[in-house]
């Protein structure tokens, strides 16, 4: 396959790079901010936040950190921000003497930051017999594994410098107590002794930070236990969920959407149809706002998807806007159930990111995430497909079964919840696609098996075979368990795995988990979802021709774009014909495509490829005829290159230099024009 020159793509699409290291110094403001919430902040946002390239994305990301702890989101004021700086100011003043760095950044600094005021704080500084030292007395939160109750106990050892935490399983009693001139060393039993005449309290809890509990000759575990809880607290109560996608969602999100990230649930499946794979997803966001103008509800949104394969290379990038309208009733009837939209997208085979975005343009919130998905060829072998767990099933009406619309299957829609959360009363199903069976299902006693487990105990709660014979053939390919129900099972945490054997072996398999809770909880969301014609049509021809022509196979994407064509005349699919024949290096092909969309509508893009064409034609003066149009309109540094390089073909340095210094001024980093500046400076 011939290749377009590298210079022709700066004209015919601009790639947008992956995130990188930038290396650079944090100003003083931002390291101050990231020490003081040192204690609090997690590994992954401290990750992206060392990974920003500028100041104004430091401080978009702090807006976010403070937004995601605040307690009260709909009021003012950050309540957990206010109480977090009193707490930075106080350790500041108190617990800064005698070490040599600010006090919130000593070892009470750092627990004071992070588990707050003690209920209780006695000093032990005057007793002739014990180093200085302090016991603090604290109420846990017992969801996030800390015991109802518990102590710390920070000493100065041998009396000087910082005050450190102490360990009761590693330092032992003996280092809180001060050895007697001349006397044998201290032991356990007598370090106790001592401590028990200043304090029985403080002698308790340098056996054990658990109240009440009573060490066998040892510290007890429970002690490193509590202080890990304690260290471990911020990842286990904060979500950094929109840490990791900060780096993708930084440049497409507004300055007023800054500190509003909300959560949200998200299945991603890959399933065929027709022979083509398509990606199914819901998104379920945690909140919904809508605006009320008279008796109708109202919220505006947009709906970005990002692919990109394995190099970070953008592969398809595709944005979409969703109007939502509901009446006053259907409001009132769904207001307490979440709202999910579905969608699908056709995809070529490869292994991607995905990064999806949906802003509320009404609410000014967004949610966002991304996954990875490997998309298999043709002729791959038996596979299964992604493994869908359901809690209904639903008859698609006659006129739409051809149809394609997410998580619809034959004719039947399943009715599905991203967060896989099932209730006792409710039935569970599931739905699997199985390909090349053929040799496997020669095998009379080859089965297709779907099993459920507790993921709490292990035990095996379902287990149901399917002759692969019965499966073989079926239209679609697609095959259901179920649906169960669920009143005997106990709520926890499970798995379902589908799985084909044949001969004793395991020959492929597909898994996912849910949940069954114990308590009702509106767990079917009010699904917003397109329907799209069947496959193909001539916007999925479009698309999947665009994911080819982005993956550099431009002979896949133009017989794409003209079997498209033949079904649909339509704008942009000629266009990129037009650009797919280009960088074939079809000239000629290329003009004859895409001239007649330029004489009925005066398309820019249009235009840079018929002056891209006449230069692969090294017809330089009728490719300028074209760039001076462009540069007439605006200027683009794809545009000045080309038509630079123009001039100089046709002997004309001293009319290219101008045009390349204007480039270089609009962007230095392009070495390339560096060098064809140097040509058209020598020719001059």
């Amino acid at each position: 396959m011939r290749k377009t020159p590298v210079s022709a793509f700066c004209v015919l699409f601009g790639l947008l790079g992956a995130p990188v290291f930038s290396g650079q110094q944090l100003v003083p403001a931002h390291r101050t901010w990231l020490e003081d919430v040192s204690p609090i902040i997690t590994k992954i946002e401290r990750e992206v936040f060392l990974k920003l390239k500028t100041d104004a994305e430091r401080d978009k990301f702090i807006q976010f950190f403070w937004r995601q702890r605040d307690p009260l989101p709909d009021t003012k004021e950050n309540e957990f921000y206010k109480e977090y700086m009193d707490r930075v100011r106080f350790a500041d003043q108190n617990f800064g003497r005698g070490a040599f760095k600010r006090g919130s950044q000593t070892e009470r600094g750092s627990f004071y930051l992070i588990l707050g005021k003690p209920l209780e704080r006695n000093f032990f500084t005057t007793f002739s017999e014990l180093w200085p030292m302090e016991l603090w007395f604290y109420k846990g939160e017992e969801r996030y594994g800390l015991p109802s109750y518990f102590y710390l106990i920070f000493y100065q050892s041998q009396g000087m410098g910082d005050y450190r935490l102490y360990y009761p399983g590693v330092d032992g009693p003996e280092k809180l107590v001060i050895p007697g001139v001349g006397a044998r060393s201290v032991t356990r039993a007598s370090a106790i002794q001592v401590i028990r005449k200043s304090s029985s309290e403080l002698a308790s809890a340098a056996q054990s930070y658990l109240p009440g509990e009573r060490p066998l000759g040892t510290a007890s575990f429970s002690s490193d236990t509590i202080i890990a809880a304690a260290r471990s607290l911020p990842e286990k109560k904060f979500s950094d969920a929109y840490a990791r996608a900060y780096i993708n969602f930084k440049d497409f999100v507004e300055t007023e959407y800054a500190d509003n990230f909300i959560n949200a649930g998200v299945k991603v499946k890959l399933f065929a149809a027709s022979g083509q794979s398509f990606l199914h997803w819901s998104i379920e966001p945690d909140k919904m706002s809508f605006a009320q103008r008279g008796g109708e509800f109202y919220a505006g949104f947009e709906l970005l998807v990002r692919m990109e394969d394995s190099k970070g290379q953008l592969i398809l990038e595709n944005t979409e806007e969703i109007p939502i309208r509901l009446t006053e009733a259907q409001y009132k009837a769904h207001e307490r159930r979440r709202f999910a939209f579905q969608d699908i997208l056709p995809v070529i085979p490869g292994n991607y990111r995905f990064f999806f975005l949906l802003k509320n343009k009404t609410g000014k919130d967004f949610t966002s995430f991304e996954t990875t998905v490997s998309v298999p060829g043709e002729g791959t072998g038996l596979r299964l497909s992604s493994l869908l767990l359901f809690h209904g099933q639903e008859p698609v009406p006659a006129g739409q079964r051809m149809n394609l619309k997410a998580f619809a299957f034959d004719g039947v829609q399943y009715i599905v919840g991203a967060k896989n959360e099932f209730l006792p009363q409710e039935t569970l199903g599931a739905y699997v696609q199985a390909e090349g069976l053929k040799e496997a299902a020669a095998d009379p006693q080859a089965v297709l098996r779907l099993e459920l487990h507790s993921i709490d105990d292990g035990s095996l709660v379902r287990d149901q075979k399917i002759l692969l014979a019965e499966v073989q053939g079926r239209l679609g390919g697609g095959t259901v368990f179920g649906p169960f129900a669920l009143a005997n099972v106990k709520p926890g945490y499970y798995s379902a795995e589908v799985s084909v054997l044949s001969g004793g072996k395991t020959l492929a398999s597909e898994k996912d988990n849910f949940i069954l809770l114990d308590q009702p909880y509106p767990v079917l969301p009010w699904t917003y979802a397109k329907v799209h014609n069947p496959f193909p049509s001539p916007e999925q021809g479009r698309l999947l021709a665009t994911e080819h022509f982005m993956a550099r196979d431009y002979e896949k994407a133009r017989g794409l774009l003209e079997r498209t064509l033949k079904l649909k005349e339509d704008a942009p699919t000629r266009l990129l014909l037009g650009k797919s024949l280009f960088a074939l290096n079809r000239f000629q092909d290329s003009l004859a495509t895409i001239i007649p969309l330029y004489e009925a509508t005066k398309d820019r893009e249009a235009a840079k490829v018929i002056a891209l064409d006449h230069a692969g034609l090294k017809d330089w003066t009728t490719a300028l005829i074209y760039l001076d149009k462009l540069m007439a309109e605006a200027t683009e540094v794809g545009v000045l290159n080309l038509a630079a390089e123009c001039h100089l073909n046709l002997g004309r340095p001293d009319r290219a230099l101008p045009l390349i210094q204007k480039s270089l001024s609009l962007d230095p980093s392009q070495p390339a024009i560096r060098a064809l500046e140097e040509k058209a400076k020598k020719g001059n």
